[in-house]
């Protein structure tokens, strides 16, 4: 059976969660995963970009984006019902060994990708209190109404994906 990943996360609100690893990011962390003792290093403490709420089956409203830190990885068979219902992080991380080293300006440049404005914003405030501890309770007050939106619409569809 195939080996899939999940991630412990935590906001920059405080707020814990957990993700299965974006598709993408397996076949790296499942090399590691084969081949190290030590495979969760370049996870643990990473700053990953996660989806905030869930994802509409049509698609036609992404979700908020944002910037979390890794607290814990695992591997998991891909059948184990641990990993039934979770979300996928997104492709866009970056190892605490870099963005521990890199500005500000140079992590949320990597980190924004084309998300929405507003996740971008999210994603900047994120990036700000990771590496310097500055809280942005506009921001997050304006993600968790967006957030509120999502969960709204997705509750419309009647549907689970």
């Amino acid at each position: 059976m195939a080996t899939v990943f999940t991630v412990q996360v935590k906001l920059s609100w405080g707020e814990e969660r957990r993700y299965l690893l974006a598709n993408d990011v397996e076949p790296g962390l499942a090399h590691r995963y084969a081949t190290r003792e030590n495979w969760q290093e370049v996870m643990l403490k990473a700053l990953i970009n996660v989806p905030v709420a869930p994802y509409l089956p049509d698609d036609s409203v992404q979700p908020p984006i944002a910037t979390a830190e890794v607290v814990a990885v695992a591997a998991h068979d891909e059948g184990d019902a641990v990993v039934q219902g979770l979300q996928r992080t997104r492709s866009q991380f970056i190892m605490a060994a870099i963005w521990e080293k890199q500005s500000t300006a140079a992590n949320y440049n990597f980190l924004r990708h084309d998300y929405a404005q507003s996740s971008q914003e999210q994603i900047k405030a994120d990036v700000d209190f990771w590496q310097n501890g500055r809280h942005h309770p506009a921001v997050i007050a304006q993600t968790r109404a967006l957030i509120a939106k999502q969960e709204a619409r997705f509750k419309k569809t009647g549907k689970l994906i």
